[in-house]
């Protein structure tokens, strides 16, 4: 009786666990950074993501400008055209810290964001990685991460390609349907 009890009892805590396991995988998932709930992202981490993001923009145009000064470009135009480039990021970034405000309205500051993140592609044809110092790479590394998150969040993926919700529609080559992929019988 007691065995049979048991069994029951422990067959029932399977089920419940089983049925609740995927509303508590779904809680944990929206409390990760970057993940929208209903479409929207967390507004607290898109604020200090656009935070930390000013915060590299200063240190990257500190290490950029440092970095030249050491090396073979010092002098020539094309360090008077990086600099001016990646003082232009920083003040995109700048604009963008400023219009994002609390952050519960992305349209307000959609613009700003698009500049950051087209800013950030004319800073991606230099290539930092190239640089004497690792430094300076480093800080990119950091930068392209939070641009990640700006991007996601704004409704673009990679920073500066436009989100395509018809894309798997349009191009039916790639749909990768899951019926599919189901093994038939011969």
């Amino acid at each position: 009786m007691t065995n049979r009890r048991t069994i029951s009892l422990s067959i029932f805590a399977a089920a419940l666990l089983a049925l609740c396991l995927p509303v508590v995988a779904t809680a944990q998932w929206d409390r990760y950074p970057g993940n929208g709930r209903n479409g929207r992202y967390d507004e607290r981490y898109l604020r200090d993501s656009v935070h930390r993001l000013d915060r590299l923009a200063k240190d990257f145009e500190r290490e950029i400008d440092r970095s030249l000064d050491r090396s073979r470009r010092d002098g020539t135009r094309s360090e008077d055209r990086i600099n001016a480039q990646a003082h232009q990021f920083r003040d995109a970034v700048g604009d963008l810290k400023s219009r994002f405000g609390n952050g519960r309205d992305l349209n307000r500051s959609r613009n700003q964001a698009n500049r950051v993140l087209t800013e950030a592609r004319q800073m991606d044809r230099f290539g930092f990685g190239r640089f004497g110092n690792g430094r300076a790479g480093s800080i990119w590394s950091e930068i392209r991460r939070e641009l990640n998150v700006i991007a996601n969040a704004y409704g673009s993926y990679g920073y500066g390609n436009r989100r395509d919700d018809d894309w798997r529609r349009r191009n039916p080559s790639n749909n990768d349907d899951w019926w599919r992929r189901i093994p038939l019988p011969n």
